[in-house]
């Protein structure tokens, strides 16, 4: 009989999106290269007392497991940041010796770099977006379209004309 904690017994390895996280405003505001950023990075997740807060993950492997551009892949690193799913826990890095990629936590489990006993922060439920920027109205405008009020240009100072009695030192 397999033990408990064998895989046969546990099942092949999945991944679970669950309904609240697919739900969430933060989730909602993804494009879908972050969705798929975000699902290969819990791929590397190992479960419980693992690997949270270690998992291995750079903007060139991302780039390359998702087709897109290293750019495209930092977009949605920073995405993925900004809205609380991952945080990086260790900086990137070259030196002599080699490189080393990033090391992420996901916000949705508990860090397992703690000793202590922790909870999961899930930080992506409290993400709100950001109000919208507005643009001056016609009536917080003057007669100049300057949204100060004031009629000179704030570009030009004043002609001052040179003293000739200050002698350079």
């Amino acid at each position: 009989m397999p033990r408990k904690d064998s895989p046969r017994e546990r099942g092949p390895r999945h991944i679970r999106l669950l309904e609240y996280m697919l739900d969430s405003e933060a989730w909602q505001s993804l494009d879908p290269v972050a969705r798929a950023l975000y699902i290969e990075i819990t791929r590397r997740y190992r479960g419980p007392n693992s690997n949270n807060g270690k998992i291995p993950y750079s903007v060139r492997e991302a780039a390359t497991a998702l087709n897109v551009s290293r750019n495209t892949a930092a977009r949605a690193f920073h995405h993925l940041v900004e809205r609380g799913f991952i945080v990086a826990k260790k900086r990137s890095g070259f030196n002599v010796k080699g490189r080393t990629s990033t090391e992420w936590l996901l916000t949705e489990f508990p860090d397992d770099t703690l000793a202590s006993v922790n909870t999961a922060t899930k930080t992506f439920m409290s993400w709100t977006p950001a109000p919208p920027v507005r643009s001056p109205t016609r009536e917080t405008q003057n007669s100049f379209n300057s949204p100060t009020g004031e009629t000179h240009s704030p570009m030009r100072e004043p002609v001052v004309a040179p003293r000739r009695d200050h002698v350079a030192r």
